[in-house]
């Protein structure tokens, strides 16, 4: 059964209990017979302890199947994560990046500006300039949107974004 059938299966049998109940006490102020005599022989107590066990067992089934798809999304995400570090690593090889100019790619790639870059690494905007013109450079791209497109195409199966 999907999951939002069992959902809302859980959903009715709550609203049913509720309405039971309702139904029992507008009954019983309105001192109606038979209602009284359900209520001495606890069928209204057996409808609702029923229909609220089953609900808690399927909420119970959803809650482990939610936990399941969120381990398996997280899993995911960490290959995704670490296959996306490998490709990063990959093109820093292939470029020849110092340790530094990795590290600035990184912070670039983070939407960060040479300013904020600085102030992260502790060192001059000039140097830091400096060293994105090296990057640029060594990866033979004309600056942060050619780097940015050039590793979303990466990510986006390897293919060209405008093909």
């Amino acid at each position: 059964m999907r999951n939002d059938k069992r959902v809302k299966i859980a959903f009715y049998l709550a609203l049913f209990c509720t309405l039971v109940m309702l139904f029992e006490d507008v009954g019983e102020s309105m001192g109606v017979e038979w209602i009284e005599t359900w209520d001495d022989m606890h069928i209204w107590e057996f409808f609702i302890l029923g229909s609220l066990l089953i609900a808690t067992i399927i909420l119970g089934i959803e809650f482990k199947s939610m936990q399941k798809t969120r381990d398996s999304l997280e899993e995911r995400l960490k290959a995704a994560s670490g296959s996306f570090n490998l490709l990063l690593e990959a093109h820093y090889d292939s470029w020849g990046l110092t340790p530094s100019e990795r590290e600035v790619t990184k912070l670039i790639l983070k939407g960060c500006s040479n300013n904020e870059i600085a102030e992260i690494r502790s060192a001059a905007t000039g140097t830091i300039k400096a060293q994105t013109h090296s990057i640029y450079t060594k990866s033979g791209l004309a600056g942060k949107n050619q780097l940015l497109g050039f590793l979303l195409e990466e990510l986006t199966d390897g293919g060209s974004v405008a093909a």
